[in-house]
């Protein structure tokens, strides 16, 4: 073993007495505070739906529509007839509607009606083939406005009495009723008992998506 000179003992000596850290020594990396470790993990391990992908996407296709909730960030739809409700445009693809929301949502199908949708937590978005947006349903929860007034969540009676005042020919459905005008539909399946009860959904589709639709075909 090399001895060291007596100049370097004896500085080595006068740090330790010191406690200054050897030059040695590397400094130790400070720990990820909780919230990146979980996103980073959340990424590793994120399930992301992509066009024509039925298996587990990866987190870099996916990490830009990660959201850390499970409830998307958007919560006011205003309604264009025939064009969509807030960010989400008919006519989208599953990535686009994706991007727009900022959140992954779940792929699911109904028995009603046998067509690929996403579950966004606030809303369902239906596709038709070859994968692009045909309808979006939205739940309790979040805003959807027509003419400055939200109707989801209101009660039937006063929603009916708004719309009917925009379109005269609105059609009854037997719990809700659609406006063909304006291409949107709300769901109230209590109402005929008692008009107070709450609007629970509201669709608004694209052109042709009900067949009794005018022009529809």
């Amino acid at each position: 073993m090399t001895k060291l000179p007596e100049h370097i003992r004896e500085e080595l000596k006068r740090k330790d007495k010191l406690g200054e850290p050897a030059k040695s020594a590397k400094p130790a990396k400070p720990a990820k505070p909780a919230c990146v470790q979980a996103t980073a993990f959340m990424q590793r391990n994120t399930t992301c739906w992509e066009p024509g992908v039925t298996e587990r996407g990866s987190a870099a296709a996916c990490s830009k529509r990660l959201h850390p909730t499970d409830f998307p960030a958007c919560k006011r739809f205003v309604i264009a007839p025939y064009v969509g409700a807030g960010v989400i445009l008919l006519g989208m693809s599953r990535e686009e509607a994706a991007d727009a929301m900022q959140f992954i949502p779940r792929p699911f199908r109904t028995f009603q009606q046998p067509l690929d949708s996403d579950d966004f937590s606030c809303c369902f978005v239906s596709y038709q083939p070859p994968g692009v947006c045909e309808a979006v349903e939205f739940h309790p929860n979040v805003e959807v406005l027509f003419y400055g007034k939200n109707l989801l969540g209101q009660p039937y009676q006063e929603v009916e009495a708004f719309v009917r005042e925009h379109d005269p020919d609105w059609q009854a459905t037997g719990d809700g009723f659609t406006s063909f005008r304006y291409g949107f539909g709300v769901y109230a399946p209590y109402a005929f008992e008692d008009v107070c009860q709450p609007v629970e959904s509201v669709i608004v589709f694209e052109k042709g998506y009900y067949a009794q639709a005018p022009g529809s075909g």
